[in-house]
C-alpha cells in the first residue's frame, strides 16, 4: 500500500536467547549522531534533561520524552508521567501539521523535540532513567481454563534523547527490560522497546538523511485487538526490529520546480515466538520471515510560484527480499495533479503505470494503469481540509483520501483512507518511514496525525500477502485539564497467497481520556473494542466466524520529586471465543493485571 497518495505524503526460540546486536545498530547510530554533533557552542551542546540546581524548566515544558508505545498501534503509553507531557499549549509548529497535497514536506517536518518547549534548553538533551515495577496477573498465560496467577518483577533501564541542532534534529525513547516471574519461571524474558526518528543535514539545503527505528513487542496470534503484547506470556509474544535509513537529495529551481531523489533501505526482523497461525485448518504453521527493502524514488513537484495548477511526478522502483510469499519487486510511474478552482476547492487526479511482481503469490502480481479522480474541500492553511478520490492503486479499486479538519477551536477530526497490496513485514517499513512521535507520546502519521497502525491485530503477524482496504478515523478534544481522543479503524484484507480463503474484516475503536489532576499528578483511562471475522481463535486451532476483544486500562502517574515518578496501572482484558471454543462461553479468556512502577531519572 505504499503507492497511495496518502502514503507518499508522506526461526523460533525465546527472545532472551536471540543475538540482537545487528538489530540495535540504527538506534545506536541515532544516539551517536546526537552525542557527536558539535555545531553549537559547547556549553549548550550536551546536558541531561534535568534543570540545573536552582533553576527550573520553562513553564509546562517536559524534561523527558514519554516511553514509546508497544504493539500494533502507536497509541500513548499509560506510563507517561507528568514530567514527560506538556502541561501548557503546544508551541506553534509542534507535531504533525496538515500539508497541501502535492508539496514536498520540509526535511525533519513533524519531529517534536524537547527544545521546542524551552528555548533555553541545551541543543542535545540526554536523559537516562531506570524503573522497577511489580505486576500481578490472575491469568498470566492468557488461557480460557486453568488460570495461573503470577507476580512479575520488571527491571527497566532506559534513555531518552532529544537533539535540535543545525545538523541534526531527532528524538529517541527506548528501554530494555528484564522480567522475572513467580512462580512461572518459564516465562522469564528479556525484551526491548524503542522508537527513534531523526533527520540529518549533510549539505545544507541539498543533501539530507532520515533515520527511523522501532523495536516493539507484537504477536502472530490473530484477534488480540488493542491488548498490549507486553502483557502476553512469552509463548504469545514476538519481538519486532524495524529500521529505515533514507538519504535524499533536494534541488529547487527558482520557485518553478522542486525535486527530490531518495534512496531508502529498510529491514524488518523478528525474534521470540515467530510461529505463524494458518488461517486454513489443517495447514502446517511456519515461521515469520525477515525482510529487507531497497527503494529508489524520484519526485518532481511544481514550485511555490504555481498557485492554481499543481503537479507532482513520482517514479519509484523497489525490491523487497524475503524468504516468504511477501518477496516482491515493484515499479511505479505516475503523475498527481491538482487544479484549484478556488483556494479551498480543488480537483484531484492521478494517471500512471505500475508493475508489481510477487513470484510466490501470483494472485498479487499486477501490471497496468493506476489512476485516481476526486477533489478536495478546504485548505490546510485554514480550518483544514477533506480530500477524497476513487480509482485503482496497485491493481486494487477503492477510495483514497485524507482529512484534517478543525471542527471547533478544540475539536479536530482526522481520517485516512487507502487501498493496495502489501504484507505485514513490508508494511512495517511503510508505516515507520512516515511516522513521528507526537507530544503526547503516541506514534502517529506525520501528516494525518492519526496513530500509526503497523499491522492488523485481527490477523496478527503473518508472511501472507493481502489485498487491503484501510479506513482510519480520529477525533480529539482538549477542554481545560482534560484531553479526549477516539481512534477507530476498519480493515478489509484478502489473502492472495494460495489457498485463497475468505477475506478478513477487522474493526475496532479506542477511547482515551487523560486528565492533569493537579501539577505533578495525571490520570489515564482507555477503553477499547475490536472485532475480527474469519479468523482462527487464539490459543486453539478451531476456526470461528469471529472473535472480539474488550480491554480497559486505568492509570495514575505522580511526580514525587523532580526526577522520581510513581505509577499505578490496572488492565482488564476480555476475549469471547478467545480460547478453546467448546459450548459457547467456555472459550472466553479473561485477565486482570495490577502494576506498580517507580521510575527515577538521572
Amino acid at each position: 500500500m505504499s503507492c497511495g497518495r496518502t502514503s507518499r505524503r508522506p526461526p523460533s526460540g525465546g527472545a532472551r536467547r536471540r543475538d540482537r546486536s545487528p538489530y540495535l545498530s540504527l538506534p545506536l547510530l541515532l544516539f551517536a549522531v546526537t552525542a557527536l554533533e558539535r555545531t553549537t557552542p559547547a556549553a549548550a551542546q550536551l546536558a541531561t534533561g534535568l534543570p540545573a540546581p536552582g533553576t527550573a524548566p520553562a513553564s509546562g515544558a517536559p524534561t523527558i520524552l514519554p516511553p514509546p508505545p508497544s504493539g500494533p498501534f502507536g497509541l500513548p503509553n499509560p506510563l507517561a508521567g507528568p514530567n514527560a507531557l506538556p502541561s501548557e499549549p503546544l508551541p506553534a509548529g509542534a507535531g504533525p501539521q496538515p500539508t497541501p497535497e502535492l508539496e514536498l514536506p520540509a526535511p525533519g517536518a513533524g519531529i517534536t523535540t524537547l527544545q521546542l518547549y524551552d528555548p533555553n534548553a541545551p541543543a542535545v538533551v540526554i536523559q537516562p532513567y531506570a524503573a522497577v515495577a511489580e505486576r500481578f496477573t490472575d491469568n498470566v498465560r492468557f488461557t480460557a481454563t486453568n488460570h495461573t496467577a503470577a507476580a512479575e518483577t520488571r527491571l527497566i533501564p532506559g534513555i531518552t534523547v532529544s537533539a535540535d541542532t543545525p545538523r541534526f534534529t531527532g528524538v529517541l525513547s527506548g528501554q530494555a527490560e528484564g522480567d522475572i516471574y513467580t512462580p512461572t519461571r518459564d516465562l522469564d524474558q528479556l525484551t526491548a522497546n524503542l522508537y527513534g526518528i531523526g533527520t540529518g543535514t549533510i549539505v545544507p539545503d541539498r543533501l539530507f538523511v532520515d533515520l527511523n527505528s522501532y523495536i516493539t513487542q507484537a504477536s502472530t496470534l490473530p484477534g488480540l485487538g488493542f491488548i498490549s503484547p507486553s502483557l502476553l506470556p512469552t509463548t504469545q509474544q514476538t519481538q519486532v526490529f524495524a529500521t529505515t535509513v533514507s538519504p535524499y537529495l533536494r534541488q529547487s529551481v527558482a520557485g518553478v520546480l522542486d525535486t527530490e531523489l531518495r534512496y531508502r533501505f529498510g529491514s524488518t526482523n523478528f525474534g521470540g515466538n515467530n510461529t505463524t497461525v494458518s488461517s486454513t485448518p489443517g495447514l502446517p504453521t511456519s515461521n515469520l520471515a525477515s525482510g529487507t527493502l531497497n527503494e529508489g524514488t524520484l519526485t518532481a513537484a511544481t514550485g511555490q510560484d504555481f498557485a492554481r495548477s499543481l503537479s507532482r511526478l513520482t517514479i519509484d522502483a523497489s525490491k523487497f527480499n524475503s524468504n516468504s510469499t511477501s518477496q516482491n519487486s515493484q515499479f511505479s510511474a505516475f503523475d498527481d495533479v491538482e487544479y484549484r478552482f478556488k483556494p479551498n476547492i480543488s480537483a484531484l487526479g492521478r494517471l500512471g503505470y505500475q508493475n508489481i511482481q510477487y513470484p510466490f503469490a501470483p494472485g498479487a502480481t499486477f501490471a497496468g494503469l493506476t489512476w485516481l479522480a476526486g477533489g478536495r474541500l478546504g485548505s490546510a492553511a485554514d480550518y483544514g481540509y477533506i480530500s477524497l478520490e476513487y480509482g485503482r492503486v496497485q491493481g486494487v479499486y477503492g477510495f483514497t483520501g485524507s482529512a484534517n479538519y478543525q471542527i471547533t477551536p478544540t475539536i479536530t477530526f482526522e481520517a485516512n483512507l487507502a487501498q493496495g497490496i502489501s504484507s505485514p513485514a513490508q508494511y512495517f517499513q511503510t508505516a515507520l518511514s512516515s511516522s513521528t512521535l507526537n507530544p503526547n507520546g503516541a506514534i502517529v502519521d506525520q501528516y494525518s496525525g492519526l496513530p500509526t497502525a503497523f499491522y492488523n491485530p485481527g490477523l496478527g503477524l503473518t508472511n501472507n500477502v493481502y489485498r487491503q482496504h484501510s479506513y482510519n478515523f480520529g477525533l480529539t478534544d482538549h477542554i481545560g485539564l482534560n484531553s479526549y481522543s477516539i481512534y477507530a479503524f476498519y480493515l478489509n484484507q484478502q489473502s492472495l497467497a494460495p489457498p485463497i480463503t475468505p477475506p478478513t474484516n477487522s474493526l475496532g475503536s479506542s477511547f482515551i481520556w487523560t486528565r492533569d489532576i493537579r501539577p505533578g499528578l495525571n490520570s489515564y483511562t482507555e477503553v477499547t473494542y475490536s472485532r475480527t471475522t474469519n479468523v482462527v481463535t487464539i490459543n486453539a486451532p478451531t476456526p470461528v466466524n469471529n472473535t472480539s476483544t474488550v480491554t480497559a486500562t486505568l492509570g495514575v502517574n505522580y511526580l514525587f520529586a523532580r526526577a522520581l515518578t510513581g505509577s499505578i496501572v490496572y488492565t482488564f482484558s476480555y476475549q469471547p471465543n478467545g480460547g478453546t471454543f467448546v459450548g459457547g462461553r467456555g472459550g472466553d479468556v479473561v485477565a486482570n493485571s495490577l502494576e506498580f512502577v517507580l521510575s527515577k531519572a538521572f
